[in-house]
C-alpha cells in the first residue's frame, strides 16, 4: 500500500499565514512582505516534494503474548520490522494505538538498509478486565522542518483479551464431585470396561484411559468414560444491572464469577455461566469450556434493567445456582434468588458498595445481613477479599 501524502499542521499554517501576508503586501502596497509570502510558499512546496521523492516501504508484524491473560499478569507486543525498499529509509516515526486510541506505543525507526530487519517490543497494561484492540500501526516520515508528511498503516487490528481476577475457592458448599450419579452399562463382554464416550480430560482421571488418537486430532487430552457418568453440575449467575454497580462493584462481582466457575470446573463439576446482559455459556467442563466463560465475562459490561420479575430467572432451578450481586439490589431481587437452584438451593454472594455507617438497618442485628445470613448468603465488605468472605461461610 502507497504511503499517504499531505501538509501538517504546521505546513497549512505556514501556507495560510504566507496568503495572508500577500493580501496586506497587496493592501498596503509593502513589496518585503511580498518575499516573505513568496518563501513561505516555496517552503511548503519543496517540504512536499521532499515527501514525495522519498521511496520506502517498511512493512512490520506484531505478535501479542500473550492473547489472552489474566488481570495483572505480563503481556508484551513483539514487532518485526523489515525494509522492503531498495533504497535506505528515512527517519520513521511509528505509533501503536491501543484500546481505540486511547494510549498510543510511539518509537522512531532510525535510517534502515535495503532488506535489514529489526526487532522491537514493549509491554502492554493489563491491570483491568476487558477486550482491548491494537492498531493498525502506523508508520509516518516528514520534512526537516514538519511541513509535510506521508503516512502507511501496517500491522492489522489484534486484540488481547485480559480475563476477571481468579481467587481459587472451595466450591463443594454448593456441590460436590462426591454426588456424581453413576450410572453403569449392562455388561456385555468379560472385561466390563465398555466405552460409553470421549470427553476432555479433568485433573485427576486415570492416564490410561486417554484416547490417543483423537487427542492426536483434537491436540487436548481426551479419554475414555467407561461409564455413564452424570457430573455434579453448577450455575453462576452474575448481577450486571447498571443501576446496582459502579466501576469497582461491578469488577469485583465478575472476579467473584469467574473464581466459583474456575474452581468448579477445576473440581470436575458441568459449569455453566449466566449473566442478566444475556450471556449464557450452557453447561461444559475442562480447559476450552474454561476459555469461553473467561472470555464472555472479559467482555462483560453494565447494561440497563430490562424490567423483568426475577432478574436471575435466566439460571433456571434445575442446578444448585451461585447468585453475585450488590446490596443495591432490592430485597425482592434478593429473595427471588433463594428460589432458585435444585436441591442443594442457592447461594446469594453480596458486594458491599460502600461501608456501612453504625446503626444502619443493613448493619444492625435485625437487618439485611442478619436475616440473609441464615439462608446461605455471603457478604462481602467494601474493599474486602471475596475468598476470606466464601470460605467464612462455607466453614
Amino acid at each position: 500500500m502507497s504511503p499517504a501524502r499531505r501538509l501538517t499542521a504546521r505546513g497549512r499554517g505556514l501556507l495560510a499565514g504566507s496568503a495572508g501576508m500577500g493580501v496586506i503586501a497587496a493592501l498596503f502596497g509593502i513589496q518585503e512582505l511580498y518575499a516573505l509570502a513568496a518563501a513561505g510558499v516555496v517552503l511548503v512546496i519543496c517540504a512536499r516534494l521532499w515527501v514525495a521523492v522519498r521511496r520506502w516501504d517498511v512493512e512490520i508484524t506484531r505478535y501479542v503474548h500473550p492473547v489472552r491473560v489474566a488481570a495483572g499478569a505480563d503481556a508484551r507486543v513483539e514487532l518485526a520490522a523489515e525494509n522492503q525498499a531498495g533504497s535506505r529509509t528515512p527517519p520513521i516515526v511509528a505509533a501503536d494505538p491501543f484500546d481505540g486510541g486511547e494510549r498510543w506505543a510511539r518509537f522512531t525507526i532510525s535510517p534502515m538498509a535495503p532488506g535489514e530487519r529489526r526487532r522491537a517490543s514493549y509491554r502492554l497494561p493489563t491491570a483491568r478486565r476487558g477486550v482491548y484492540h491494537l492498531g493498525p500501526l502506523q508508520l509516518k516520515i516528514s520534512d526537516p522542518f514538519g511541513l509535510a508528511e506521508a503516512t502507511k498503516d501496517t500491522a492489522p487490528d489484534t486484540t488481547l483479551t485480559v480475563h476477571p481476577r481468579v481467587e481459587p475457592v472451595s466450591v463443594h458448599s454448593p456441590s460436590s464431585h462426591r454426588d456424581d450419579d453413576r450410572l453403569p452399562l449392562p455388561v456385555i463382554g468379560h472385561s466390563g470396561n465398555e466405552l460409553y464416550a470421549l470427553r476432555e480430560y479433568v485433573p485427576g482421571d486415570d492416564l490410561r484411559h486417554v484416547h490417543w488418537p483423537s487427542t492426536a486430532r483434537l491436540d487436548d487430552l481426551v479419554v475414555r468414560q467407561p461409564e455413564h457418568l452424570r457430573r455434579g453440575r453448577m450455575t453462576v449467575a452474575a448481577d450486571l444491572r447498571g443501576w446496582v454497580h459502579d466501576t469497582e462493584t461491578l469488577e469485583a462481582v465478575l472476579s467473584a464469577t469467574a473464581s466459583v466457575a474456575m474452581s468448579a470446573l477445576g473440581c470436575g463439576l458441568q459449569v455453566r455461566v449466566v449473566t442478566t446482559a444475556g450471556l449464557d455459556t450452557r453447561h461444559g467442563s475442562g480447559q476450552r469450556h474454561s476459555g469461553v466463560i473467561l472470555d464472555g465475562l472479559a467482555a462483560a459490561r453494565r447494561h440497563r434493567n430490562m424490567g423483568a420479575t426475577n432478574p436471575f430467572c435466566m439460571a433456571g432451578v434445575s442446578d444448585p445456582v451461585v447468585v453475585v450481586t450488590t446490596d443495591r439490589a432490592t430485597d425482592a431481587d434478593i429473595e427471588s434468588a433463594f428460589g432458585l437452584g435444585g436441591p442443594s438451593g442457592s447461594i446469594v454472594v453480596i458486594f458491599q458498595s460502600e461501608a456501612l455507617p453504625a446503626g444502619s438497618p443493613s448493619a444492625s442485628p435485625g437487618g439485611r445481613t442478619s436475616r440473609l445470613g441464615r439462608r446461605g448468603a455471603v457478604r462481602v465488605p467494601a474493599g474486602g477479599s471475596f475468598r476470606a468472605a466464601w470460605e467464612l461461610s462455607a466453614c
